[in-house]
């Protein structure tokens, strides 16, 4: 496989997307990961693919992930795509600039990496279609949201005692003269500084090597549309329904309306995070947050679990999982036996 492991071009891989979507396919193999599936529903959506399958070695395309990187395997024969998104090689068009920018996003998140250059080529190239792309807080939709709100929906970076709490992200806020309803283009550029001062030693508590960096970073907005809150609400919704309202989003990108009204109307109360135990077979997390995958990537984050074992929340109904933690359950959130 080292053969070609170069790293591949922009034109490559354009071609690569327009070989899929010219021939008639009987079927693609993906993950259930989000990126795998925008990129295997916009195939579904353009090309003439008649099926998706998490399990057949017989599709005649198959997305691949290994420790060397992303691989599109066509008829058997490999095609490198270094650590870029699968979603990142899909032609640019109006229609879909929220699953493509959404589906990068997400890719970063779950892989836990920056946007490579050959995506931020594409963001750069989708500007011209009225994508925004600026450097500021890695908060979700701060152009939009309260900054108190938009601090409770910070999964990454996770804030210790600020992310999902409502009362102590108001207080943390009053603390350097920034009022409930102010958003971030509201407050000047010494309350700015005292915030990100907060944030940054709120963080060392959990991480000594975070940074300014990891906190001020690169953002794709189109329209009223975050894509790093959009990338929440994926994870959030496949993590707690399954796939279907993923598809919906990528056959009727407007459908992301809906999503993001319904991630904030079930966030906005806030969450816990509590007691985290380890059995043979996976780490439980007391909690009332919904989405296991959210969880790990807080928990990752302050170094209490690794990925070695995926995760399950435990509340007064159970213990709960998906399909994103353990590919061979069903969709949604299902309940499962307790062997602690």
């Amino acid at each position: 496989m080292e053969n070609f492991l170069k790293e591949p071009n922009k034109e490559e891989l354009r071609e690569l997307t327009s070989k899929i979507l010219a021939k008639e396919w009987t079927c693609i193999k993906a993950s259930f990961k989000p990126e795998d599936l925008i990129f295997s529903f916009l195939t579904f959506k353009y090309g003439k693919v008649n099926a998706i399958s998490f399990s057949s070695d017989d599709c005649e395309i198959q997305l691949i992930k290994n420790n060397s990187g992303k691989f599109i395997s066509i008829e058997g024969k490999h095609y490198y795509l270094g650590l870029n998104s699968f979603v990142s090689i899909f032609p640019l068009s109006i229609d879909d600039i929220l699953p493509i920018i959404s589906g990068i996003t997400v890719s970063t998140i779950i892989e836990r990496r920056n946007y490579s250059d050959f995506e931020i080529d594409i963001l750069n190239d989708l500007i011209k279609l009225g994508v925004i792309l600026e450097e500021n807080l890695k908060i979700p939709n701060y152009k939009s949201l309260p900054l108190f709100f938009s601090l409770m929906l910070s999964f990454d970076p996770y804030i210790p005692d600020i992310t999902g709490n409502r009362e102590n992200s108001i207080k943390m806020l009053k603390e350097i003269n920034i009022q409930e309803t102010d958003k971030l283009e509201d407050i000047d550029e010494t309350k700015l500084n005292s915030l990100i001062y907060k944030i940054i030693s709120s963080e060392l508590k959990i991480n000594p090597k975070f940074s300014r960096e990891q906190i001020i970073t690169k953002r794709a907005y189109y329209l009223e549309y975050d894509s790093l809150e959009l990338a929440f609400a994926l994870i959030y919704f496949l993590d707690v329904k399954g796939n279907g309202d993923l598809f919906q989003f990528v056959i009727s990108p407007n459908y992301a309306e809906t999503l993001i009204y319904k991630f904030r109307e079930e966030l906005s109360k806030g969450f816990y995070i509590k007691d985290v135990s380890e059995t043979a077979n996976y780490y439980v997390v007391e909690s009332n947050l919904k989405s296991p995958t959210l969880i790990q990537l807080i928990l990752l984050q302050s170094g209490k679990i690794k990925r070695n074992k995926p995760v399950a929340i435990k509340n007064e109904e159970g213990i709960f999982t998906s399909r994103l933690q353990i590919p061979s359950l069903k969709e949604g959130l299902v309940k499962i036996e307790y062997n602690g």
